[in-house]
């Protein structure tokens, strides 16, 4: 017994245990179906919302492209220019009208139109025009001052229609409106693809706040209180609402709210609870599973019990037996029935994977659809956008026609070019955009090529219709299909401006070559890549004697020697690394002639090759001039001290000839005496005669005269040197004749010059050097630094006699120095100074601030030419006006100049 007792205890137990094990698989079952089913309700609910949004995206599209249309901004743009409603206004308002018909008969869907109506309306809300046409009378609708407004209306056939408004501004405010009526009632059901049909209870809405829009079937009271009446889930979420039928029985149904794109209108969905999760909870499954697990269990135990009664008892054997058969047939119809139910199991688990799987294979393939959708949509709008945006910007006007020559479309540089409205542009033919004098029959010619298929270009002459403006311009005409139709594509290209720069290039050129054989210098191409001579004028075929057919292909080899201080080159093999540079030399020709010339060399680049360009004078007859000028401003400088140097000889020579005429005197005087002396001597017993002598001797006043005698002796010759000292200064400062530079004592020859011009400062100004003693002699041209120096003094005298009062001197300094390889000479004086806006000025020929005649202006651009040009110095000013001048002169020591 005890045995068999816990046989019993374990197949209890294992009943137990198994039982369990399906009531919570069971359950586990249930919940994940649940959870599938509520998945797919939430994500159809949301694939609804966003194909929504890509029409309302599309839509708010729409309504931007009419606000950036011309037709629109025009009527304000006219308005603000004063135009009236009977001028000029209603022509733009007729046009706007045009553009909605156009644009309503463009968007379609599913055989119906997108738009019931689009309307132009003003700040005040007044309908100025619509797709059907312009308004007299003024019509109104209610506007929202929202940037962009979703409104639902009840429309006069009794559908629902949903307003979109688009706000207009101009200058920064706002001025109107464009507002498009949806008929939602034919559009919805096409874009949903029919979800919603009569075998489901499932109900979709649109919701503006409490408005509310069902675009399927007809929808009870008690589904409609759900969502107008009550709070809505938040966007995203799904929650359960209890509806009280007519029958009084409740009812529970899903609620799924999801936001339409970025717009303020929601969709809701909503379905029967047990429709889409099932009749029955999972509890209740677990609870009906636990009962039934409780059944058995008690069934069990029933069993057990009566068996144990049996046992203890041993009463009524034979009913104990029949009871105990009865109990193995319930067994046998447990076990039965718990098979069964691992079978149902296993295939409930089968459908739920199956059913799982097609969930995630639908829930793909709509998702991948959803995207495709997307993607194709957002591609063609922006293709759509590009391509007008391209259409309107492309420089040429676009004129598109039909195979039978209607216009079609044109671009906004049309507009602008030919200054025509987009309205008039279509009741303009081509030739009253044509001069008449075009040969329209070639016109004709060329319409036909391109119905040919051809491409036809020719050039003709436009004219703008409104004020007869004639322009050159070039025109294209293509054969092309357009939205599937083959239409004409005539583009329009302005090319007045490239005729006028032609013609200003063909002026140029032709005043170039006027240049290139008119200058008189001789001008050489050469192309120093091959060495060779490409060109020259007629002046440099007259310079070397040989046309330009002989000229052009000489090389190198030709030997025309160029001999400058630098050596000698060849004048039609230039070197590269000389351009940009100025030379003057000896030219020696073919025949031996000798010719003074300069050049300069520059690169040019020509057909987009780099060229030497080779510029040459005959500066013969310059040079010629420059000695002149140099001989006749010598001159002029010795004219201006002629009368300065005679002064300073006349004094010497007034004492030097007093001197000689008292010695004269004496000399007589003495003569005289010593013939007395003589007579005495012969006849020494005269007393008379010693009293002559005597007398002769007091008159003569003997001792005065050989105290004086030998004083004016020496007067004499300090005179005499005084009268050699000048005319030595003026031997040296002269120097006639020199060309070549030499070495020169800087400090002597400021001495020299100080003496040539005492006369011009001595009464003004008191003039010191400071001269520096172991100052190197430098190697220049010595009469073009005296006549530095000289021009240099003399205008220190003159500026320091108009700074100076009467009675009074100035002072003129000169210092010398060595600085590194160079010598400085300060020439500093007290004079008037020179204002700063004329320092730069004063080395420029004939610039003067002196009077009229009292100046010719080339004093100090000699000074400026012989320092800086000739011998590679510099030149410094350093002035203050009313304290005094001083020039900074430095030179090389050793430089060979030219």
């Amino acid at each position: 017994m005890n045995k068999t007792h816990k046989v019993v205890g374990a197949v209890m137990a294992f009943l137990a245990v198994f039982v369990v094990y399906i009531v919570w698989t069971n359950y586990s079952t249930q919940t994940e179906l649940r959870e599938a089913a509520l998945y797919q309700f939430r994500d159809s609910s949301a694939r609804k919302a966003n194909t929504l949004g890509h029409f309302f995206s599309e839509r708010r599209n729409d309504l931007d492209n009419l606000l950036a249309s011309r037709e629109v901004y025009s009527y304000f743009e006219n308005e603000s220019l004063g135009m009236s409603r009977e001028y000029g206004l209603w022509a733009t308002l007729v046009s706007v009208s045009e553009l909605f018909d156009r644009f309503m008969r463009l968007k379609s869907l599913g055989g119906h139109n997108v738009y019931d109506r689009i309307a132009f309306v003003d700040v005040g809300g007044v309908v100025l025009a619509d797709n059907s046409g312009a308004f007299e009378k003024q019509q109104s609708v209610k506007l929202s001052w929202k940037e962009d407004s979703f409104t639902f209306s009840q429309g006069e056939d009794g559908g629902t229609n949903l307003i979109l408004q688009a706000p207009i501004r101009y200058e920064g405010r706002r001025v109107g409106s464009i507002v498009a009526w949806l008929e939602m009632g034919n559009i919805l059901p096409v874009l949903m693809f029919d979800h919603q049909s009569q075998e489901q209870a499932e109900f979709g809405f649109i919701v503006h706040g409490k408005t509310v829009f069902s675009p399927g079937k007809h929808v009870p009271d008690e589904v409609v209180r759900i969502v107008g009446g009550g709070k809505l889930p938040s966007p995203g979420s799904v929650e359960t609402r209890l509806v009280n039928e007519q029958s009084g029985e409740g009812m529970r149904y899903l609620v799924a709210v999801t936001r339409i794109g970025d717009t303020p209108l929601l969709w809701v969905s909503l379905a029967p609870e047990a429709e889409v999760l099932g009749s029955q909870p999972p509890w209740k499954l677990l609870l009906y599973n636990v009962l039934l697990a409780v059944v058995l269990l008690a069934g069990g135990m029933v069993s057990f019990m009566v068996g144990e009664r049996n046992l203890i008892l041993n009463l009524k054997i034979a009913e104990a037996a029949v009871q105990s058969e009865t109990v193995k047939e319930k067994n046998r119809e447990l076990e039965r029935e718990v098979r069964a139910r691992i079978r149902v199991e296993q295939a409930l688990h089968k459908v739920n994977d199956e059913l799982e799987l097609r969930v995630k294979e639908r829930t793909a393939t709509l998702g991948e659809r959803s995207e495709a959708l997307a993607k194709e949509v957002q591609e063609r709008r922006e293709a759509e956008a590009a391509m007008r945006v391209l259409f309107n910007n492309v420089r040429d006007a676009i004129f598109i026609y039909t195979l039978s020559g209607e216009l079609v479309d044109v671009n906004e540089t049309m507009l602008s070019m030919f200054e025509v409205s987009r309205s008039e542009a279509f009741l303009l033919s081509f030739k009253d955009i044509s001069s008449p004098d075009n040969d329209f029959d070639r016109l004709e010619r060329l319409w036909e090529e391109a119905l040919q298929g051809r491409e036809a270009v020719a050039e003709w002459e436009a004219m703008r219709p409104g004020d007869g403006t004639r322009f050159d311009a070039e025109t294209t005409l293509v054969r092309m299909d357009l939205g599937g139709q083959p239409v004409i594509l005539a583009s329009v290209h302005d090319i007045s401006e490239q005729k006028r720069i032609q013609a200003q290039q063909e002026e140029h050129q032709e005043f170039l070559n006027t240049v290139f054989e008119g200058i008189g210098a001789a001008i050489f191409v050469f192309d120093p890549e091959r060495g060779e001579l490409v060109d020259c004028n007629h002046v440099g075929e007259t310079l070397l004697s040989l046309p330009k057919e002989h000229l052009a292909p000489m090389s190198c080899a030709t030997d025309y020697a160029f001999k400058t201080e630098a050596g000698v080159k060849k004048l039609l093999c230039p070197d590269p690394s000389d351009r940009v540079s100025y030379e003057e030399g000896v030219l020696t020709l073919s025949d031996g002639t000798l010719r003074q010339v300069s050049r300069q060399l520059f690169e040019v680049h020509i057909g987009g090759k780099g060229h030497l360009v080779q510029v040459v004078f005959d500066i013969a007859e310059r040079k010629n001039l420059e000695r002149k000028l140099n001989v006749a401003q010598k001159l002029e400088s010795i004219g201006l001290l002629a009368s300065g140097i005679a002064h300073e000889i006349n004094t010497p020579i007034q004492y030097v000839g007093d001197s000689v005429r008292f010695v004269k005197d004496a000399f007589q005087d003495l003569e005289e005496l010593i013939g007395l002396y003589v007579r005495s001597l012969e006849s020494s017993a005269d007393a008379g005669l010693k009293e002559e002598i005597e007398a002769f001797r007091e008159d003569m006043d003997i001792e005065f005269v050989m105290e004086e005698t030998p004083k004016a002796c020496d007067r004499a010759l300090e005179g005499v040197e005084r009268v050699a000292t000048i005319v030595l200064a003026m031997k040296n400062f002269s120097h006639p004749g020199e060309e070549k530079p030499s070495a020169v004592d800087i400090n002597k020859a400021i001495e020299n010059t100080a003496i040539v011009t005492r006369n011009e400062w001595k009464y003004v100004a008191d003039l010191t050097t400071d001269l520096a003693p172991d100052l190197p002699l430098v190697t220049c041209f010595p009469g073009g630094i005296n006549q530095v120096l000289l021009n240099i003094i003399v205008n220190a005298a003159h500026t320091v006699m108009e700074n100076v009062t009467e009675g009074e001197k100035g002072t003129i300094g000169i210092t010398t120095a060595e600085i590194g390889d160079g010598v400085e000479i300060r020439i500093t004086d007290s004079g008037c100074g020179i204002p700063r806006e004329n320092i730069a000025k004063v080395f420029d020929p004939f610039f003067t601030t002196k009077e009229v005649g009292k100046g010719t202006g080339q004093g100090l651009a000699i000074v400026h030419d012989v320092i800086v040009e000739k011998h590679g110095g510099t030149v410094d000013i350093e002035s203050e006006v009313g304290v005094g001048t001083t020039f900074i002169i430095r030179l090389p020591l050793g430089r060979e100049t030219e």
